[in-house]
């Protein structure tokens, strides 16, 4: 397959759910390679052009994503999106997490990965908390998971960021993540069939939608190009 040598920017999200919103703003969107979990295609948004990349969910198949990624391509930046679990009483369903560092919720301190920051665009009007430790798991997280993990003062949990940034970092190219809440602290969740829990299946696509809508205003406002 050809390497391309231009400098690209990147939108990763583990499921075609939780890009669905997002692509549906791209135009006109062109597929550069799909496989079973994997998919990459391309298109233009105010003016620019941005990849966008759904890796599968899980850690494994998003290692495999970012590896293909950066081996054909020179990125820039990567930014993970999608949903996440908070951590935190304070955020709500739908609201915006921009971590300044990301972790393993399995590992320690050791395992921290600082974020390259995104500032707030002004054409967006919902709640956004920047800073503080995004977690990786290596599994859904149910409600008593979620407060185990909360004493460590992260405040969202999703399963590929921190790969996501590992492999950036590797290349040399900027990673950050945004994540949107689709569960809160307490939430209970129905780990064994996730889709049929239709309270949690709501919010998801109320998560999903919020998050394309702060990219959108993102780069209508050119800031992923600030790194």
């Amino acid at each position: 397959m050809t390497v391309y040598s231009e400098k690209i920017m990147v939108f990763a999200a583990a499921l075609p759910f939780e890009a669905g919103f997002f692509a549906k703003m791209l135009s006109p969107v062109q597929t550069i390679v799909t496989k079973s979990h994997f998919s990459l295609s391309t298109g233009n948004s105010h003016g620019k052009r941005v990849f966008l990349m759904t890796t599968g969910y899980g850690g494994a198949r998003a290692t495999m994503a970012h590896r293909f990624l950066h081996s054909r391509f020179s990125v820039d930046r990567v930014v993970t999106f999608g949903l996440a679990g908070a951590l935190a009483t304070h955020i709500r369903t739908g609201d915006i997490i921009i971590p300044a560092s990301v972790g393993l919720a399995e590992g320690g301190p050791d395992d921290d990965l600082s974020l390259d920051p995104i500032s707030q665009p002004v054409g967006f009007d919902g709640n956004i908390y920047c800073g503080g430790l995004a977690l990786q798991s290596v599994r859904p997280l149910d409600a008593a998971g979620k407060i185990a993990h909360a004493g460590r003062g992260a405040v969202c949990v999703d399963m590929e960021s921190h790969v996501a940034a590992a492999i950036a970092k590797k290349h040399g190219a900027a990673c950050s993540v945004i994540r949107a809440v689709s569960d809160e602290l307490d939430t209970p969740l129905e780990l064994a069939n996730p889709r049929g829990d239709a309270g949690f299946m709501a919010a998801a696509r109320l998560a999903a939608r919020r998050n394309a809508e702060y990219l959108d205003a993102m780069l209508a406002a050119g800031e992923a190009n600030n790194t």
